[in-house]
């Protein structure tokens, strides 16, 4: 389903600009991916999808200031009526509790996999996204 609501000329920019970033963080993940920096290539997959998901609130004339307020609103406007793919909306959810761990704790290990089935994620994630715009 495309999301097509009469947008002016800012809010077009706007999205582009949201749109673009989450694909510059999806390529700063993959580069920190293959260089072993598994905790930063983490964050950078959150950040593509947190951008992505800016892009498609904006279609409706959200502008989010916070991570939870991009998730509450999110999942009211898209996933409640079933339109964007419940599974894949987890991935959002998934990844921003890991960058949480990936800021502020420390201790926390992060491996090859996890990065690469978060990047994987944001890949898909993006995808979706653009099924609407």
């Amino acid at each position: 389903m495309k999301v097509w609501f009469l947008l002016d000329n800012e809010q077009y920019k706007k999205i582009d600009a949201e749109l673009s970033l989450a694909r510059y963080e999806l390529k700063s993940a993959k580069i920190l991916l293959d260089a072993g920096q598994y905790r930063d290539s983490i964050t950078h997959s959150y950040y593509a999808m947190y951008s992505a998901s800016k892009a498609l609130l904006l279609t409706k004339d959200y502008a989010v200031k916070t991570h939870e307020g991009l998730v509450r609103v999110f999942g009211r406007e898209f996933i409640r009526d079933g339109d964007f793919d419940s599974e894949i909306f987890g991935y959002l959810t998934d990844a921003r509790a890991m960058r949480r761990d990936t800021s502020y704790d420390s201790l926390a290990v992060f491996y090859n996999e996890d990065a690469e089935e978060k990047f994987n994620n944001a890949e898909e994630f993006i995808t979706e996204v653009e099924k609407f715009l």
